[in-house]
């Protein structure tokens, strides 16, 4: 089954539950870069996430550490 990143509302993180702001959930590689966006390794070869919530705080993290997806009507 795919999921519509659209559908996204809430994500279950280490037991925790995160309200996604509608339309920003999104798949990334990740990596870490300088103030230059020069990469500062090899590629990681590993994806995860990056959303806000509702008071626009910005998370990411490894696609392994979500649990659990509440999908919305969207």
């Amino acid at each position: 089954m795919s999921v519509r990143s659209r559908q996204i509302g809430k994500v279950i993180i280490n037991g925790n539950w995160y309200t996604v702001q509608p339309g920003t959930f999104e798949i990334i590689e990740l990596g870490f870069e300088d103030d230059d966006g020069n990469p500062l390794h090899p590629p990681l070869g590993q994806y995860g996430y990056r959303f806000r919530t509702e008071n626009r705080d910005e998370y990411v993290g490894p696609l392994s550490a979500i649990e659990l997806y509440k999908l919305i009507d969207a």
